[in-house]
């Protein structure tokens, strides 16, 4: 669980900083809209489990590697790093892609772990709620990218 707090904590530092490059304020609400979601899952997760030092890990050493690579392009934005629309198209649909495969595996062992437990039915439908919002944070993120190549083929 501690991986999947915290790819949850990097994925919000992430799209937060990624938000701040977009001009189109519709897209700016969306990738603001996936961080704010993405902490919410990380303190929904936190409050199930314990805090991520209490909790197991979910994730193995390629997790690591993508919560780092979060953690990097987010504090790589956050200190100016300026890309264009087709490149912070490029950028997202490549983090996105990746945020997938780890979330799915995350979600899969929680909601396992959940079931070992014998959680309550809340906190089963919890979980089950936060595994869906998480294939629509991925179409977000999807739909953003492509409006921003779009608009980087219409300056052309």
């Amino acid at each position: 669980m501690r991986r999947a707090v915290k790819l949850e904590e990097a994925a919000a530092k992430f799209y937060d900083a990624a938000s701040k490059l977009v001009e189109d304020a519709q897209l700016t609400a969306a990738l603001s809209f996936v961080a704010a979601e993405s902490r919410n899952h990380a303190n929904l997760l936190k409050a199930l489990f314990g805090t991520p030092e209490e909790c197991e890990g979910a994730l193995g050493s390629a997790g690591e590697r993508i919560i780092a690579e979060l953690e990097k392009t987010a504090a790589e934005l956050e200190g100016g790093l300026k890309l264009s629309s087709s490149e912070l198209a490029a950028l997202l649909r490549k983090l996105n892609d990746v945020e997938k495969l780890a979330g799915e595996e995350a979600y899969s062992q929680i909601v396992d772990k959940a079931v070992a437990l014998e959680l309550s039915g809340i906190e089963s439908l919890l979980l089950e709620a936060v595994a869906e919002e998480e294939k629509f944070h991925y179409k977000i993120v999807e739909r953003v990218a492509a409006e921003l190549e779009a608009r980087a083929r219409s300056e052309r």
